[in-house]
Order: C-alpha cells, then structure tokens, then sequence
C-alpha cells in the first residue's frame, strides 16, 4: 500500500511544484493554474512507495482538506518563506499536532527571501526552492523517518 502523505500550505506557496518535483508522474486537477481539488503523484523510496497528495490553498475549496486527508500517515506544510506562516497554516499545524500526525515544514521560495523561517512550535524546518528542487526531497525523507 505504501504511504500517504498530503501536503498542504495556503494559496501559491508552492504545493504543486514540491508534488511535481517530488514525484515520478503526477496528476493534477486545475483550472486557470489554481488547484481546484487536488494534486497527486507518487515516488517509490527505498522500495516503498509514497503517495502524495497536494490539497488546494484558496479558502474556497478547503473543505476539500479533511476529504483528502483522511488516513494520512504524515504531512508536508509548504509556508512561503517571503509572507512567512499564515493563520490557515498554524490552523492545519494545530490540528496535525492535536491529532499527533507527524509533519515537517518546507520553508518555501529561499530564493526570494532566505531569512529563518519564524515559527513557534517545535517542528523540523527545512529550506527549500521548489521550481529548483532544492531540499525537497531532503525534507520528504525526514518526513518519512518520523512515520516509520
């Protein structure tokens, strides 16, 4: 079966481009280039696969999120590092937390500001660039080490 893991983050901070640079093939559901119900692909690690999920970030669709996440086994939050946290993403962090789902943090877009992320939990923060595939995968196998 392998694992589910469903990466979330508010609108354009980079969820579709860590699915598409994360996976082999990926599969995504958009309209006018915003992600209307979700992404989803998957990469095989270690002879396991994972399965990847990215929810949509606009407020209108997130009721979609709970659909897409149950029987997750961990969680990505892609921030974008430049607007750092949003109140959506400490909401998703809160519910991941109370539920005790494991979840690291992409500090997304380094490019275009690569000041340290500000954040009040203890959670793994790892830097990364999407649209170069910097520390994605990094993040995805410390993600992975936390499930297993």
């Amino acid at each position: 079966m392998g694992k589910k893991i469903v990466i979330f983050g508010d609108y354009d901070s980079g969820k579709t481009t860590t699915l598409e640079r994360l996976c082999e093939k990926a599969v995504k559901v958009e309209y006018n280039g915003v992600t209307v119900a979700l992404d989803y692909g998957n990469i095989t690690l270690n002879g396991e696969k994972v399965h990847l999920f990215a929810t949509p970030g606009h407020e209108r669709f997130r009721f979609m999120l709970e659909i897409i996440a149950s029987g997750l086994d961990g969680a990505i939050i892609v921030v974008d590092n430049s607007r750092g946290v949003t109140a959506a993403e400490e909401r998703i962090m809160d519910s991941l937390d109370e539920s005790g789902i494991p979840y690291v943090v992409f500090a997304n877009k380094q490019d275009l500001d690569d000041s340290t992320l500000e954040i009040d939990r203890e959670v793994d923060v790892i830097p990364t660039i999407a649209t170069k595939d910097i520390g994605l995968l990094k993040g995805l196998k410390k993600l992975l080490g936390k499930i297993s």
